[in-house]
């Protein structure tokens, strides 16, 4: 079972940093492009401000949601560091609870707003819903890890556990 979890683990990281790179690629390809067209009045690119938003859209969700699966998010921990070594566990587990709320929250309206929208890009005609749909996505591939979080540093589990001391 847990080489199995290890193995869709794995997966969705690949998966989230190939979707983030190519994004960034996107957005470089594009981005370059629209500076030539510019300059040199050869071609125009009239349709690549839709392609931005939405390769900027996925590559900052799903390269969020990479980061929140290596747990390298940015973090304050000064709180964290200033109590005592066995406050905590209780303090990791009480933020792991609000990154649960939040990200139900967030995977919640953003669900709403991808349900509600059903206007279309004016040039290449795209749905808008394609660009907000990497919003509850993300959202919830975070909250799976959130709740994994929530179980890690239980406060029932203290013993089977280590908190990160070592920041």
């Amino acid at each position: 079972m847990m080489q199995t979890l290890h193995s869709i683990d794995r997966i969705v990281g690949f998966i989230l940093r190939t979707v983030a790179i190519t994004c960034l690629v996107i957005l470089m390809f594009i981005l370059g492009g629209n500076v030539i067209a510019r300059f040199t009045n050869w071609f125009s690119l009239g349709w690549y401000d839709e392609i931005i938003q939405l390769s900027f859209a996925w590559m900052v969700f799903f390269g969020a949601a990479e980061l929140w699966r290596e747990n390298q998010h940015f973090r304050i921990d000064w709180l964290f560091y200033t109590l005592p070594r066995a406050k905590r566990r209780v303090h990791t587990f009480i933020v792991a609870l609000f990154n649960i709320l939040f990200l139900s929250f967030l995977m919640y309206e953003g669900t709403y707003l991808a349900q509600k929208s059903s206007a279309l890009t004016p040039i290449l005609g795209l749905p808008v819903a394609l660009l907000y749909s990497c919003v509850p996505i993300s959202a919830a591939i975070m909250l799976v890890y959130a709740i994994a979080d929530l179980f890690r540093h239980s406060p029932r589990h203290a013993d089977e556990v280590h908190v990160i001391d070592d920041l």
